[in-house]
């Protein structure tokens, strides 16, 4: 029997600017963000942060945005999430561009005002090609009846914000410090003013900031393992930035809001199942300190203001009136995560644990756990009591052997956290559309729905199999009886 999905459920691929857009094309390419220079630095390439890939000759969504458009089209997609490279459109500094901010006495914006002249001011620096291309790709979008989510940011930064290069070599010295700087939150939040103005009238739904978790976890406390810039591995830190994206989110979401209340803008995290490796109090314990740390702590700092600068697992200051919330939770789920805790009293409790190693494995070392989609989900609802939107899942298969099954028993999952949970989940966009660029790791992952390289992809098994979900916005299930 097919286990059918509310009418108005989002079924849609997702995509990222700096993994899709650059290619084959010349003016495809976007030279001046942090991560275009990471990855093609020369020292960070030897110290094996990155792969030697570079997006350069990606999928070239810039110039071939129909053909991939298309592509989610034909597969049945009512909905299709895609972000705006900040680089691209602001290539030159705005910080000259005067706002009006509020700030705490810590020095954490919270409010912002744009005078009448901002716009005219910024459209002096942006590149209005790119500005205008933009619109030609989202019109597009809309014309083939889709529904958009818009990522306003998906990790690279401007490099006149964040030189991470240098911040590697010596952060202590570098001008350009990026989300550990809180003249980014300005920035941020007039690039966000200034793309709401040019693109709202094509968004269904805005999406601030992807990950802001992973930004701070993988560049600033794994950064020497996961190879995200800046490389870095500093607890002081990774809480200073998250703190800042928290603001962030804060900022942006309070800017569109206050332009339309009527819109809908969310942020999402990157969730995966954490499961204690055995089943007594240390290790539930060392479990829920892990997820509280890796995700919960974010979500609880953007959305109310609770902060743990010592993450001791214990807020340290509460600010409640400085922040506006969301309108839903992003969830990116992926994998479970198998936590253990390590018995030594003479260690800091941050120190306490060990993730081992994948069970069920994917291409990329995750461990694939389908029922942990549906955990999560209950979980984050549960806990935040905001509608959920599963922004990313799927899973890294070059051979094409797992993904089909991937999304059957995922869908079932998350099926069952609707039906039989009573969560409101409102989508699920599965990561991705298209094999791409995938950061640190380059092209070695493949995610895509459509397999290929260079420009030149064909439909997987697993494309014809979603395209069949989507058509009948269900999901078949032998074993499923709806009474």
């Amino acid at each position: 029997m097919i286990r059918k999905f509310p009418d108005n459920f989002m079924f849609g691929t997702a995509t990222s600017p700096f993994q899709v857009e650059m290619g084959k094309s010349k003016n495809s390419i976007s030279s001046e963000s942090d991560w275009y220079s990471w990855v093609h630095s020369e020292s960070i390439i030897k110290k094996t942060y990155v792969s030697g890939d570079f997006p350069d000759n990606g999928p070239d969504f810039w110039n071939d945005y129909k053909k991939y458009v298309d592509y989610a089209v034909s597969m049945g997609n009512n909905a299709i999430r895609i972000g705006i490279d900040w680089a691209r459109i602001f290539k030159q500094s705005t910080e000259n561009i005067k706002v009006i901010t509020v700030t705490n006495e810590n020095g954490d914006v919270y409010e912002m005002e744009f005078p009448v002249e901002f716009m005219v001011q910024m459209d002096h620096i942006a590149d209005v090609s790119s500005v205008n291309h933009y619109k030609e790709i989202l019109s597009y979008i809309k014309s083939k009846g889709l529904k958009l989510v818009l990522t306003a940011y998906h990790w690279p930064l401007p490099l006149w914000l964040h030189d991470p290069v240098q911040c590697n070599k010596n952060f202590m010295e570098s001008m350009r410090k990026g989300w550990a700087d809180k003249k980014t939150v300005v920035e941020f939040g007039k690039y966000v003013y200034y793309i709401y103005k040019k693109f709202n009238e094509y968004v269904d739904i805005w999406h601030t900031i992807n990950e802001p978790n992973i930004i701070a976890i993988n560049g600033y406390l794994y950064g020497n393992l996961e190879g995200f810039p800046p490389g870095i591995s500093d607890f002081k830190l990774t809480v200073e930035v998250l703190r800042n994206l928290a603001y962030a989110h804060n900022i942006a979401y309070k800017i569109i809001k206050r332009e339309n209340p009527a819109t809908t803008v969310g942020i999402n995290v990157a969730v995966p199942y954490f499961q204690p490796e055995l089943d007594n109090p240390k290790n539930r314990f060392i479990n829920e300190y892990v997820s509280y740390v890796f995700y919960k702590l974010y979500l609880d700092s953007a959305l109310y203001g609770n902060f743990d600068s010592s993450l001791s697992g214990i807020y340290s200051e509460s600010r409640p009136e400085e922040f506006s919330g969301t309108d839903f939770i992003g969830i990116d789920y992926y994998s479970r995560i198998i936590v253990r805790y390590v018995d030594n009293d003479n260690v800091d409790i941050r120190y306490r644990f060990a993730f081992l190693p994948c069970k069920t494995c994917s291409d990329n070392y995750m461990d694939i756990f389908p029922e942990g989609i549906r955990t999560v989900t209950v979980s984050l609802f549960n806990r935040y009591r905001k509608p959920i939107i599963i922004l990313e899942n799927g899973v890294a298969d070059a051979t094409g052997k797992i993904r089909k099954e991937f999304i059957e028993k995922h869908l079932i999952e998350l099926h069952r956290a609707i039906k039989e949970d009573f969560v409101p989940v409102r989508g699920y966009f599965h990561w991705s559309l298209m094999d791409n660029y995938e950061w640190a790791r380059g092209y070695k992952d493949k995610f895509g729905l459509y397999a290929g390289s260079n420009g030149e992809y064909e439909a997987t098994e697993a494309a014809r199999y979603y395209s069949k979900i989507c058509h009948e916005m269900g999901i078949f299930d032998e074993k499923y009886r709806e009474y």
